[in-house]
């Protein structure tokens, strides 16, 4: 091959825009294919050239911008077929390995590392090294070359720049780590993982990578590029791997989520493992990639926890929220030096802290919870573990994430007291990944501390003879007898008995209050025993809706209860009359509703065995309307009907450690207690079918319990034959007859 000379055309142009001619054959025919003949050209002139590995072969980045240059940043390649586009019709792959043999009798090495004006880093016997201009081996080519001096002063304002984008230390030791790495690491195996939501000055920074290195820091489709359940997959994972080839830096600037499935590859990529690439009508390439793999995304990624994947991933925490002006100044700094200053800064950050990535960087996101998962980590930060049979209704793969993403593992069984036998559990593996979790759990767990400390007390009782009754302020309603047991005996009746005087109280040590239409009473109870960590009713009004005597939860007539609860009576806003429900414990939330002629509460002034009802605050202008707020509270929480309730709207402290049953409401039990004779007079004893034993056989024996509690011995047998009849053991007919009876107990 020859020169054509000035002006003259030929076959191919070379890196300084001369015109090449290939010798031809007798026939008149090129004697090699004009792909090769470059390739030679460029070994000719020293632009082809072996890397210190001894293996790869380099080729000397182009000049794009019309000066032809010839640039000093050298590119590895894959194959001559690849780099120079030879069709698979002329492909001749010995050509390869003879210009490795004919590279390997030239002097000159491309180094991996990197080389700047006035000094240069690579390693030497293992250890990453700073070359000074006059060291023989800075003399050499370097895989990547910085037309900039290196600057401590420049290095320092780029590691201040890392710090103020990432949300911890050692969060912006690892970014700055990641620009150096493909040319320092000690071998082939990190991958970066940037997380945050947005507005964090992620794109900034890659951008710069990519707008200094064009055919060096290239942009990919982390979904084509691995494959997997959400990914591309064949011929398309195949076409997005040809980017990586010759690459030092492969980025995904927006990358959706990764899973398990995808690890696979992702590891391949870490680790320089072959990998298979191909353009369409071009032969596929095998190539080991050498760039690094940067991840950046605002959606879950899930990893194993295996100590291999802790090797290969190196994770860094964006600081999200910032307003676009917040990064002017390193716009700035960035238009003007361009990657230069960061590229020094990890440049340093290798030679002075070692190999090692920090491993203690979480990018784990509360946004990103399920109800299931928050679940979960409740038992886990309450009880130390949670049960695996939370996960039953997960396909397996997806219980694999949820343990991979939460960082939890399968950790064999322990005893429940509440159970009466083993189960089997989750329990933390990964404490770094559960970190947030719990931390974000112990700042609920906080703030519920803190708001208990400003609820409202309650008022002290007031002493009068007699006490003002309901109806004086207002609020409508009827009252009936009530035993010393709190039960209301034929309340129904005499309340729709014309010739019963409802509207004066009862000469008993006792009595119902049954509220009127267009009325309610909210019963706040105290939690129950098995529930040490649940707010009572009146603590979570007070924290959720408002303080007492405020606007949101308005002073009204006020009873206080034996066991410490509260009896709050309003009049009902038009949106909820005929909607609200008489409900009890709705979410495992302890507090009833009582109201509209469904249900009653036992009245001020009244004597039972559990103690006095004691009245503790009355209105100033009568029973107020209930406010907006608690009428929002109520929907939210599925006490009114035709609402869309929201199942978890109590906060993570409030959440109880294990969910109980709730009770029926008082029109579920009259509804079970129609079908409870079978036309004999006798309980109705027919089996119930299996996936509706639990709930059935309990409202069935609660509501016969709650009406005939004389009668207590023989439900209580009526339950266990007919138990028996449906196929449940002793300990679960057990564990429902004391959960009637722990709910009776705390019953009004």
């Amino acid at each position: 091959m020859q020169y054509a000379g000035n002006g003259q055309p030929g076959h191919f142009y070379d890196r300084l825009g001369r015109g090449i001619i290939i010798p031809k054959n007798k026939n008149g025919q090129t004697s090699i294919f004009d792909g090769y003949a470059k390739a030679l050209w460029d070994f000719r002139i020293d632009s082809l050239l072996l890397g210190d590995d001894q293996q790869t072969l380099y080729v000397r980045d182009v000049d794009r911008t019309g000066s032809n240059q010839l640039l000093h940043s050298w590119h590895a390649i894959g194959s001559l077929e690849n780099e120079y586009h030879i069709p698979k019709a002329k492909a001749y792959l010995p050509w390869n390995d003879q210009l490795k043999v004919e590279a390997a009798k030239l002097p000159d090495r491309v180094r991996h590392g990197i080389k700047f004006t006035n000094m240069a880093f690579t390693r030497i016997n293992g250890i990453v090294t700073k070359l000074n201009s006059d060291d023989t081996l800075f003399q050499q080519p370097y895989e990547l070359t910085v037309n900039h001096p290196y600057d401590n002063q420049l290095a320092r304002q780029a590691i201040e720049y890392m710090s103020d984008v990432t949300t911890d230390s050692h969060s912006a030791q690892n970014l700055a780590r990641m620009f150096a790495t493909p040319l320092l690491e000690p071998y082939k195996h990190l991958t970066y993982l940037m997380y945050g939501d947005g507005g964090n000055g992620k794109g900034i920074l890659l951008s710069t990578l990519s707008h200094d290195y064009h055919d060096l820091a290239v942009s990919v489709d982390s979904q084509k590029l691995l494959g997997g359940r959400r990914g591309g997959g064949g011929f398309s994972t195949d076409q997005e791997s040809m980017n990586l080839i010759g690459s030092l830096w492969a980025y995904d600037e927006d990358a959706d989520t990764i899973n398990l499935d995808q690890m696979t590859l992702l590891k391949k990529i870490s680790t320089g493992d072959t990998l298979t690439a191909r353009r369409v009508q071009e032969n596929a390439v095998t190539f080991k990639p050498r760039c690094t793999f940067i991840i950046a995304t605002n959606n879950p990624i899930v990893t194993t926890m295996t100590a291999a994947s802790a090797r290969r991933f190196a994770y860094i925490r964006m600081r999200d929220g910032r307003k676009p002006e917040e990064f002017q100044q390193l716009l700035d700094f960035r238009n003007q030096y361009g990657s230069a200053p960061f590229l020094m800064a990890s440049c340093q950050l290798w030679k002075n802290h070692g190999d090692n990535p920090y491993d203690d960087v979480s990018i784990s996101s509360t946004d990103d919870l399920t109800d299931l998962d928050q679940d979960i980590i409740t038992a886990i930060c309450i009880d130390g573990y949670a049960q695996t049979s939370m996960l039953k209704d997960l396909k397996r793969y997806e219980q694999r994430e949820l343990l991979a993403r939460l960082g939890l593992q399968r950790a064999g069984s322990v005893w429940i007291q509440d159970v009466g036998h083993t189960v089997r559990v989750l329990k933390v593996k990964d404490e770094t990944r559960f970190a947030p979790y719990r931390a974000a759990f112990e700042r609920d767990r906080a703030q519920l501390a803190e708001q208990l400390q400003t609820v409202t007390p309650l008022p002290d009782p007031i002493e009068a003879d007699p006490l003002p009754l309901p109806l004086e302020f207002g609020f409508r309603a009827d009252y009936t007898p009530a035993g010393a047991d709190k039960v209301a005996r034929n309340w129904k009746r005499l309340t729709e008995d014309p010739a019963y005087d409802s509207t004066i109280r009862p000469d008993t040590d006792a009595y119902a209050v049954v509220p009127s239409l267009g009325m309610a009473i909210i019963d706040m109870d105290k939690p129950h025993a098995d529930q040490p960590d649940q707010a009572d009713g009146w603590t979570t009004l007070n924290t959720q809706v408002g303080a007492y005597g405020t606007s949101q939860f308005p002073a009204t007539y006020l009873v206080g209860t034996p066991s410490g609860g509260v009896h709050a009576y309003y009049l009902l806003p038009g949106r909820l009359i005929g909607r609200l429900k008489n409900s009890v414990h709705n979410n495992g939330i302890p507090i009833d509703i009582r109201c509209e002629r469904k249900g009653y509460v036992i009245g001020p002034g009244s004597h039972t065995m559990k103690g006095d009802y004691r009245l503790l605050d009355m209105p100033q202008d009568g029973v107020p309307i209930m406010s907006d707020q608690l009428a929002d509270w109520l929907e939210t929480n599925g006490y009114v009907e035709g609402a869309n309730p929201q199942t978890h709207a109590i906060t993570r402290a409030q959440a109880p450690v294990t969910r109980t049953r709730s009770l029926p409401s008082v029109d579920d039990i009259m509804r079970d207690m129609t079908p409870d004779l079978d036309g004999t007079g006798h309980p109705d004893m027919t089996p119930i079918p299996e996936g509706q034993r639990n709930d059935q056989l309990h409202a069935w024996a609660y509501g016969r319990l709650l009406n005939h509690p004389e009668n207590s011995r023989n439900i209580e047998a009526d339950l266990i034959a007919r138990g028996h009849a449906s196929g449940l053991r002793d300990d679960e007919l057990n564990t429902i007859w004391q959960s009637i009876l722990r709910q009776l107990g705390g019953s009004k």
